[in-house]
């Protein structure tokens, strides 16, 4: 269960290049915060109740998903805040994730680029790109960004875990 809380952590990184929204969302924000994913799932659908357009809620909602391994709800949750607000660093971050949990490298990397151009600099859209480039085998592109994370981040604390090198990569 150690994974959830890191998944979650991870994800709020790119949470703070996103302008707060007020209210319901920032309730539902902070239960994600928290771990609280059924409250999460509560009071982010409360506020979609009342805001149907609400991309943050959304987003956070979708997260929920993922961390509750609710697939098809978190895909409908962040498609949507996608097509509401295609500016939000986090909502395309979790695409990614969905993506790699459901076995889509190519649409994960696809994902994670955008969260990148959204908020450039930010290492763990970089790291789970790279691992995404590793899962096609293309790791040139993964060197590059686990460089690029050594450059940026040089204390980020899996940095002992980023590679120097990568095995040739077999796609069996």
């Amino acid at each position: 269960m150690r994974l959830l809380p890191l998944t979650l952590a991870a994800a709020f990184a790119f949470a703070g290049t996103v302008a707060h929204a007020g209210g319901a969302s920032v309730a539902c924000e902070n239960a994600l915060r928290k771990a609280a994913l059924t409250d999460a799932v509560t009071l982010c659908s409360q506020a979609v109740d009342v805001n149907p357009a609400d991309a943050r809620a959304l987003t956070y909602r979708g997260a929920a998903f993922l961390a509750l391994a609710q697939f098809d709800r978190a895909y409908e949750d962040l498609t949507r805040a996608a097509a509401l607000d295609g500016g939000n660093p986090l909502t395309f971050y979790n695409l990614g994730v969905y993506f790699d949990k459901t076995r889509s490298p190519e649409k994960a990397v696809e994902a994670y680029s955008t969260a990148i151009r959204l908020s450039p600099g930010n290492p763990v859209g970089l790291y789970n790109r790279a691992k995404a480039y590793e899962r096609l085998c293309k790791t040139a592109e993964a060197m590059r960004d686990y460089q690029k994370i050594r450059e940026i981040a040089p204390g980020m604390a899996s940095a002992r875990t980023i590679p120097t090198s990568i095995e040739a990569c077999s796609s069996n």
